[in-house]
């Protein structure tokens, strides 16, 4: 978990990770633990009855609001909403670059956290059912292909080109969940700088979907490359 933490520190926006416009700005939590002597990331079942993206998987977070003061507020803050995850539980770790997304003209910061190890399985998570469907946990690696899960992709058509967009098919206790979109490219790219391995399935960044800092870009490249 150390060599994670490090690996992902080592991209990371410096502080005092402050929103500087007015821009559309969300944020993110990604919560990681070791259980067994694995990296397991956390992730949410969006509700049915939310008008955007009903039942998708995703992050805990959302959009800023005014009294947000930084990025790590806001992720801080939506967690404890959504899944009543306490900041005092968790040790916010690094702050990884906004990336833009241009489907939603969106502006989404990733803040990475570490929580003790086995929190995922002993802690009393409490899903707010206006939010939040499920709330699972999966290994890290299952986002390189390590456990060779059910792999699927398509075809994005942005402007004047197309795209594949990964999505991946995974269990937790018995119940299955679709990993896709923003979500999947995410835990794509947290998973290859963290774990400092690449993809088993060929990979790009899909730069006409988001873009990623020169820092993570360059990374990934590195990893995907083998350089």
């Amino acid at each position: 978990m150390e060599t994670i933490v490090k690996n992902l520190s080592d991209v990371s926006a410096q502080p005092p990770y402050e929103y500087d416009s007015e821009d559309r700005s969300a944020a993110v939590l990604v919560v990681l633990c070791e259980i067994g002597g694995v990296c397991h990331v956390l992730l949410n079942k969006r509700s049915e009855s939310l008008r955007r993206h009903p039942g998708q998987v995703c992050f805990p977070g959302g959009m800023r609001e005014e009294t947000d003061c930084s990025v790590v507020e806001t992720a801080l803050r939506e967690c404890e909403e959504e899944i009543q995850l306490q900041r005092d539980v968790v040790k916010v770790t690094s702050v990884l670059p906004s990336l833009k997304v241009y489907q939603k003209t969106l502006y989404l910061t990733p803040v990475i956290c570490t929580v003790p190890p086995n929190t995922f399985t002993t802690y009393n998570f409490t899903p707010n059912p206006s939010e939040v469907a499920d709330i699972f946990h999966v290994p890290l690696s299952t986002f390189l292909s390590d456990t060779e899960p059910p792999l699927k992709s398509h075809s994005v058509e942005h402007l004047y080109s197309s795209f594949d967009l990964h999505h991946f098919n995974v269990e937790f206790e018995g119940r299955e969940f679709d990993v896709q979109g923003i979500t999947a490219h995410l835990c794509v790219v947290i998973a290859a700088i963290g774990l400092g391995r690449r993809p088993k399935f060929e990979y790009r960044l899909p730069s006409e979907y988001c873009v990623v800092s020169d820092e993570i870009r360059g990374r990934v490249d590195r990893i995907l490359h083998g350089l």
